[in-house]
């Protein structure tokens, strides 16, 4: 799921005509999309460690039947 926020963020930023409430909500809901993502940053280096864990495993059960 993508939700674009940060385009919508800049266009409303961009537009001087948007009001102080649809900033604010705006706001609400990006901040409710990142919340709910947890630690994404975390996880994300997480699930490249574990990938290159997996990788080296590989490479040395390839060189091990050689």
């Amino acid at each position: 799921m993508l939700v674009a926020y940060g385009t919508a963020i800049n266009q409303a930023l961009a537009n001087a005509k948007t009001r102080l409430e649809d900033l604010k909500v705006l706001r609400d809901h990006a901040t409710a999309v990142l919340a709910s993502q947890g630690d994404l940053k975390g996880s994300l280096r997480k699930l490249n460690q574990e990938i290159k864990s997996r990788e080296r495993s590989m490479t040395s059960k390839a060189k091990k039947k050689k």
